[in-house]
């Protein structure tokens, strides 16, 4: 899987892109750039899947017309000789050096892990919510059901009916269609891969502004990842960095077109696309940008025409029949999403914790975590001190760009401004947010382009490039801190989820009583609900389930006419949790998953009575009712009884001083230390080890002075287990220490000023008994005042009528 994420389905995109990129170049001719056939490649890609993808008719023909396009370009490209045309191989060591900067920034996370995976887990829901869009374009188009029944089918109705872009997921759909890949394992190499779309547009664009080609590498491979654009990429920002791509390709074909001393309808095709890639992938929210290059760059140019260029009939037939193919599903998206972008968007802060100031469109943001704001982690001053050297940089790359009469730099520097500006009147914080990712490349290539500038002879090239220098330490140093602070998704944990999909396809519904988005995406054939998006399971709660948010319910928190619409439930294991009803019987278990189905035959259980926390223990007036139930269910009726789970927690002992206290059994671990409790085991045997938590860097569990288990690059939200294995006890007192090493240059790994969690909390030890099959017990009628008076804890009892009855 590791090969086929991360070589067979770069391969796959990078040929799509090429063969689309040298068909449109093969229309244009020399006025678009070599180092730009693969970003206009990308562009056509966005623009067929959004097309294709509008309808459920024509949904699945996206992925077979992009491959189509593509080996056409290919085969003109080989045929006419444009692939030997397009430059020496020499002269791309440069240009690929400003894709693969960007590239490995967001790939490396993932590759250091020899994993298939992806960053951001557990940061935004919203990256799963792309997963569930990209399923949807290229399957059902943006059809969508009217009564959802599942997690899936409810947050696909409400991004669709809300109008939200196909172009970013429908590509990612579709794509990894054609190199037999799973959308969840593909995100993260498309990320990359749009990145590196970046990198080149930008070392077009500043073509004019750098002459020393490895300079040039170096400064648009840095400007493609501002730390403010960088953090959010690698925690699932598919549409920004698009949109990013679409706004930079665009200056970089204006700049193209201002070498042409003639325009005409097949030189401005690749800017046309664009401009359409630009809407399908953004909507309305990219028009401030590009139409300001638009009007910097063609402006004057149509200003002092005689005449504007006449197209052939053939190519004004052609272009006017694409525009309204093109058009119907932009217009009718854009009307969706217009009420919204009128308002300015949500107003709630989304995933933030405050919002974003504008000023971060820069470049520099020395945060390990863009939510919070720079006093979480007191680099304010060295940020606003980095940024405004920047900032005077950026200035100076504008002068220059108006000094030279260079379009691109000027159009970028007007075009960030306005955007920027727009989006602030109007915008809320969370809509900010995007325009300030849109924004920060262009900031960061003008500085470049303004430090470029010093180099005004040999004495003052040393002034140049220790400012390049400034500039690009800046930048990086915002994203080591978010690299070394990232959260990976559990590869294992994942794939458990999605061969247990394979397995049970078809046989649900299925309900998930765990927070996790991603569940819904694998789960999707299942019709499973999860806590995420929980559709119409919320309703089912017992009084005593707690109303708020959680990260795990209890079985024991659904009424059993709520657990009635069920046919399989999966759920996280849990040795704390309740056993299901005695209909469910268990099927399957994995490392991390139970999966529990309804038994075909199994007896009616007529009343359910559940004990322990929340509902506490059982009492004389609990065994009369349940005589009282068994009397009215008839005389065949059982009853039926589950042991608790003999879950023990551990005392704590002693703690290192730099991990606090997050309540209910968690820690926060600022840094290197450890936690020590005792337990103790009440009889001699093998007993099963238990921690919560969510784990960046190396945590180790040991027993006794034994080291039993070692945990990292484990997410999780609050209350959800890891299992450490089972370990041989003697009965009585044992010393179990959770230890926490040093960071490292490893990703996830330097996270002491992790605000949230999501990297170092060190959740509840739990010692229980080994796995068993957690069996029913049954009692006749006559049986119930003995069962019922013993000291056995009980999970839950239940009357039970036969199937027959």
């Amino acid at each position: 899987m590791f090969l086929h994420a991360w070589l067979i389905y770069p391969v796959v995109l990078a040929l799509l892109a090429c063969g689309c990129g040298l068909l449109v170049r093969r229309v244009a001719g020399v006025a678009m750039p070599p180092a730009l056939v693969l970003p206009v490649g990308l562009a056509v890609l966005v623009v067929v899947a959004t097309v294709l993808t509008f309808l459920d008719a024509t949904a699945e023909l996206a992925a077979p017309a992009m491959a189509a396009l593509a080996l056409g370009g290919l085969v003109v490209g080989v045929r006419g000789g444009a692939l030997t045309r397009l430059s020496p191989p020499r002269a791309w060591i440069w240009p690929a050096v400003a894709a693969l900067l960007p590239a490995l920034a967001i790939a490396l996370p993932v590759l250091l892990t020899g994993q298939p995976g992806f960053t951001g887990y557990t940061r935004i829901v919203d990256l799963a919510f792309q997963l569930d869009l990209a399923q949807q374009f290229v399957t059902d188009g943006r059809s969508v059901p009217r009564s959802p029944q599942s997690s899936y089918d409810e947050v696909v109705a409400r991004l669709v009916g809300a109008g939200y872009p196909a172009g970013a997921p429908a590509v990612l759909g579709a794509t990894a269609q054609l190199a037999a890949l799973d959308p969840i394992w593909a995100w993260q190499g498309f990320l990359a891969f749009t990145a590196a779309m970046l990198g080149l547009s930008l070392w077009a664009l500043l073509g004019n502004a750098i002459a020393w080609r490895p300079g040039r590498a170096l400064a648009a491979g840095v400007a493609a990842q501002p730390t403010i654009l960088y953090a959010y990429g690698i925690t699932g920002g598919i549409k920004e960095l698009a949109a990013a791509v679409m706004v930079a390709l665009c200056a970089a074909l204006l700049v193209s077109l201002r070498a042409r001393e003639r325009m005409s309808a097949a030189t401005v095709t690749p800017l046309l696309l664009t401009v359409v890639a630009g809407l399908a992938v953004f909507t309305l929210g990219i028009v401030p940008w590009i139409a300001v290059l638009l009007l910097v760059g063609l402006g004057p140019r149509l200003v002092r025409a005689r005449r504007l260029p006449r197209p052939s009939v053939r190519m004004s037939a052609a272009l006017v029949a694409g525009l309204v193919v093109v058009a119907v599903p932009l217009g009718l998206a854009a009307v969706e999403v217009a009420p919204l972008l009128r308002a300015g968007g949500p107003e709630d802060l989304g995933n933030l914790a405050a919002p974003v100031p504008a000023w971060a469109a820069i470049g520099p943001w020395l945060t390990p975590d863009h939510r919070f704001p720079l006093e979480a982690a007191g680099t304010q001053t060295a940020t606003a001190l980095l940024a405004a050297a920047v900032l005077l940089l950026a200035v100076l790359g504008f002068a220059r760009g108006l000094g030279r009469r260079d379009v691109g730099l000027v159009g970028i520097g007007v075009a960030g401004a306005v955007g920027l500006a727009v989006v602030l009147w109007r915008g809320s914080a969370w809509v900010e947010l995007k325009a300030i990712t849109t924004t920060a490349p262009l900031c960061v290539a003008l500085a470049f382009a303004g430090a470029a500038t010093l180099a005004r002879s040999r004495r003052t090239r040393p002034l140049a490039l220790g400012a390049g220098v400034l500039v690009a330490v800046a930048i990086l140093a915002g994203n080591a801190l978010a690299y070394r602070g990232t959260s990976l998704a559990p590869y294992e944990r994942f794939a458990e989820l999605q061969e247990i999909a394979e397995r049970y396809e078809g046989q649900g519904p299925t309900l998930h009583p765990v927070f996790e988005e991603h569940a819904e995406y694998l789960l999707r054939d299942l019709g499973a609900v999860a806590l995420t998006n929980p559709v119409g399971s919320e309703d089912t709660l017992r009084p005593q389930a707690p109303p708020r948010i959680v990260f795990q319910r209890d079985l024991d928190e659904y009424t059993l006419e709520g657990l009635s619409r069920w046919q399989l439930i999966v759920t996280r294991r849990d040795p704390t949790a309740s056993r299901p009803p005695s209909d469910f019987a268990l099927v399957e278990r994995t490392d991390h998953y139970e999966v529990w189905k309804r038994r075909e035959g199994a007896g009616e259980v007529v009343f359910h009575q559940p004990f322990g926390p929340l509902f506490g223990e059982r009492d004389a007036a609990d065994c009369e009712t349940l005589d009282d139930r068994l009397r009215q269910a008839g005389p065949q009726a059982r009853l039926a009884y589950a042991p608790a789970p003999g879950a023990r927690s551990f005392r704590v002992v002693e703690r290192s001083p730099l991990w606090l206290d997050a309540g209910e059994g968690q820690w926060l671990s600022r840094g290197p230390g450890f936690v020590r409790y005792e337990v103790r085991a009440p009889r001699a045997g093998r007993y099963a080890l238990w921690l919560g938590g969510s784990f960046g860097r190396t945590v180790t569990v040991s027993v006794d002075g034994r080291e039993i288990e070692r945990l990292r690059w484990q997410g999780n939200y609050p209350r959800q287990f890891e299992p450490l294995g089972t370990v041989s006890l003697e009965a009585g007192e044992h010393v179990v220490e959770v230890s926490r090493s040093g960071g490292s240059l490893l990703p996830g790994t330097g996270n002491e000023l992790d605000l949230e969690g999501t990297t170092t909390r060190v959740g509840e030890l739990v010692l229980a008994p080994p796995d068993a099959e957690r069996p029913v017990r049954t009692a006749a009628p006559e049986e119930v005042g003995e069962v019922c008076a013993s000291d056995e804890p009980w999970d839950w009892a239940e009357v039970v009528a036969p199937a027959d009855a």
